[in-house]
C-alpha cells in the first residue's frame, strides 16, 4: 500500500493511497498512528466500509467504547455493538423530525464537544464514517485546542494550569432541551476533567473542553460557567478551525485529547445523513480524587 499525507488547512491531514478495507499492514498503520498524534485529525477520503471493517480498522487504534444503547434516547439500531448510528433515518426508514427523541443525538451533536467527556475516562479517539451524505450542509467542524492554548497569553494559561471542570451529559442535553430521566442520570453521573492536558506522545498541551462542561470545580458557578463561554469562544474562532464537507464513504478520525467537534445543521426532513461512528478508549480518568492523573 502506497499512502501519501497531504496537509489540511488550519490542521489536520488527508491520507491517499488507502484502501482500508483491503487492510493495512503494520508499517502503513504506523505511519497513520504517527500522523495521527501529530496531526490529530485524519482524513481517508471515499472508503466502501461496513460494520465489520470499521470497528476492524478502528481497533488499530486501541479497546473500542461501546455505544450507550443503555441510555434510553438511543434506540436501538442493526449495527454492532461498537459502532454508533449517527443519522436522521429511523430504524423505519423515514426520515427523523428535529423535534424527535431520536433526534436528540444529531441535535445535540450542533454543539462543540468532546466525545465521551461525560464519562469518568474520555474517548481518545472517534472515527467517523459517511455512509449517506446530505447534498448541502451537514459539514463537521474541528477545533484544534493544541493551537487555542498556543495562542493564549502567559498569565491566561497560569490561571487555567490545574483548574478541573464537571462534566454532565445532564448539562449538554439541557441546552437542547432535553431532560434526562433519573436513571440516566444514574447511569451517567457528574465526572471532573481537568481543563488543561498534555499529550501523552507529543508532549503538546490543549484545553480540554466540551459542551458537557458544565462549570469549573471550586469557584462560583457563573464565574465558571463565564471562563467556559469565554475559552470555547476563543478555541472555535476561524483560524483553528477546519471544516469537513462530506463525500460519500469519508472517513474521519480525531483525536478528542485534543480537538473538539461539531456538525453543522442540514435540511434533516429533506436529506438523508447516515454516518457511523467508532469510538477509541481513552487510557485513564484526567482527575482522580480531585487531583490531575498522569492521563492528564
Amino acid at each position: 500500500m502506497t499512502m501519501t499525507l497531504e496537509p489540511l488547512h488550519p490542521f489536520g491531514i488527508v491520507a491517499h493511497g488507502c484502501d482500508l478495507t483491503q487492510g493495512v499492514d503494520d508499517a502503513t498503520f504506523a505511519r497513520i498512528l504517527a500522523a495521527f498524534n501529530e496531526h490529530a485529525l485524519i482524513v481517508f477520503p471515499t472508503q466502501s466500509l461496513d460494520d465489520d471493517s470499521q470497528t476492524e480498522f478502528s481497533a488499530r487504534f486501541g479497546r473500542l467504547e461501546g455505544s450507550l444503547r443503555e441510555m434510553r434516547m438511543f434506540e436501538d439500531r442493526p449495527v454492532r455493538q461498537e459502532v454508533l448510528d449517527v443519522s436522521n433515518v429511523g430504524a423505519d426508514g423515514n426520515l427523523i423530525p428535529r423535534t424527535s427523541k431520536e433526534a436528540i443525538p444529531f441535535v445535540a451533536n450542533e454543539l462543540w464537544h468532546s466525545d465521551f467527556s461525560f464519562k469518568p475516562v474520555p474517548a481518545m479517539a472517534s472515527l467517523l464514517h459517511g455512509r449517506i451524505v446530505a447534498p448541502e450542509g451537514g459539514q463537521t467542524e474541528f477545533a484544534d485546542m493544541r493551537a487555542a492554548w498556543d495562542a493564549l497569553p502567559d498569565e491566561k494559561k497560569a490561571l487555567l494550569e490545574g483548574l478541573v471542570a464537571e462534566h454532565w451529559l445532564k448539562h449538554s442535553l439541557g441546552t437542547v432541551g432535553y431532560e434526562i430521566t433519573e436513571a440516566e442520570k444514574a447511569a451517567m453521573p457528574p465526572v471532573q476533567q481537568v481543563l488543561v492536558r498534555r499529550h501523552p506522545v507529543t508532549g503538546r498541551k490543549s484545553l480540554f473542553l466540551s459542551s458537557h462542561a458544565s462549570h469549573i470545580i471550586g469557584w462560583p458557578f457563573e464565574r465558571g460557567r463565564a471562563l467556559l463561554d469565554e475559552l470555547t469562544e476563543f478555541a472555535t474562532q476561524p483560524r483553528f478551525v477546519y471544516r469537513h464537507t462530506w463525500q460519500a464513504g469519508d472517513l474521519v478520525a480525531w483525536d478528542n485529547r485534543c480537538t473538539m467537534h461539531r456538525v453543522r445543521p442540514w435540511d434533516v426532513m429533506r436529506y438523508k445523513r447516515v454516518m457511523r461512528r467508532t469510538t477509541v478508549a481513552g487510557a485513564g480518568p484526567t482527575v482522580s480524587e480531585g487531583r490531575p492523573t498522569q492521563f492528564a
